[in-house]
C-alpha cells in the first residue's frame, strides 16, 4: 500500500513536471516593441521648369534636372505582434525618422523642404524556428509613408514643393531575430528595406533602409 502511494506521489509529480515544461514551451501569444536605429534614405532625380527660352516671338519655361538630398539620421519604431502559431505572426507597426530633404541643381541649391518621414505598417511575420533562444524571422508587409516638414522651409516658401507630401502607399521587406532574454523579455535585431515613391517632383523609388535594435515585451 505504501509502494502504491509513493508510485502515485510520483506519477503526480511527473504530470505536473511535464505539464510545466509545455507550458514553458509555449510561444507567448502578444507583444509590444520598441526599437531605433539608423535611417538611410537614397536620393534621386527630377525635372523642373525654371528659366526661359525665347524664339523671336514668344517666351517658354525651359525645363532643368534637379537632384534631391537626404540627411542620414536616427529612427524610432514601435508596435505590436500577435502570434497565431508558434511559426507566423501579425504585426502593425509606426516608425518616425527626421530625414532632412533638400534639392540642388547643378550649380546651386534650391532650398529644403521635409524634415519627417512617417511610416505605417502591417506585416506578415514568420519565425524560421522557435524552439532556441535565437529565433530568427523574416517579414514584409504594407503600408503607407508621408514626407512633410514646415511651412517655413527655404523650399516650400519658393514654391517649388509644398510642405507635405500627402500619404503614399509603400511596402517593406526584412529579416531579423529575437533572442529571448527571458519568457517575457526579448532582444531584437532587425534590418529592413522601406519601400516608397520619391517625394514631391523627385522621379523613381525611394529605398529607407533601416538597422534597429530593441525590445519586445511578450505576453501571454
Amino acid at each position: 500500500m505504501r509502494i502504491m502511494r509513493i508510485v502515485a506521489a510520483w506519477f503526480s509529480l511527473l504530470i505536473f513536471t511535464c505539464s510545466w515544461v509545455l507550458a514553458q514551451d509555449a510561444q507567448p501569444r502578444l507583444e509590444v516593441f520598441a526599437e531605433g536605429g539608423g535611417s538611410f534614405l537614397n536620393n534621386g532625380t527630377g525635372e523642373m521648369l525654371v528659366g526661359v527660352s525665347c524664339s523671336t516671338v514668344i517666351c517658354f519655361p525651359e525645363p532643368t534636372l534637379v537632384a534631391s538630398s537626404f540627411s542620414k539620421t536616427g529612427r524610432l519604431f514601435a508596435g505590436g505582434r500577435f502570434r497565431f502559431t508558434r511559426h507566423d505572426a501579425l504585426e502593425a507597426s509606426y516608425s518616425y525618422s527626421p530625414n532632412h530633404f533638400s534639392l540642388q541643381q547643378p550649380t546651386q541649391s534650391l532650398g529644403s523642404a521635409y524634415n519627417r518621414v512617417n511610416f505605417v505598417s502591417f506585416n506578415y511575420v514568420r519565425y524560421l524556428w522557435t524552439r532556441t533562444r535565437v529565433q530568427p524571422f523574416a517579414t514584409a508587409g504594407l503600408g503607407t509613408n508621408r514626407f512633410s516638414g514646415p511651412v517655413s522651409a527655404s523650399a516650400v516658401v519658393s514654391g517649388l514643393v509644398g510642405a507635405d507630401n500627402g500619404w503614399q502607399f509603400a511596402w517593406n521587406y526584412g529579416g531579423g531575430m529575437d533572442i529571448v532574454l527571458r519568457r517575457h523579455l526579448a532582444l531584437r535585431l532587425e534590418l529592413r528595406d522601406y519601400v516608397t515613391g520619391q517625394p514631391s517632383l523627385i522621379i523613381g523609388t525611394s529605398h529607407n533602409i533601416v538597422p534597429s535594435a530593441g525590445i519586445a515585451f511578450r505576453f501571454k
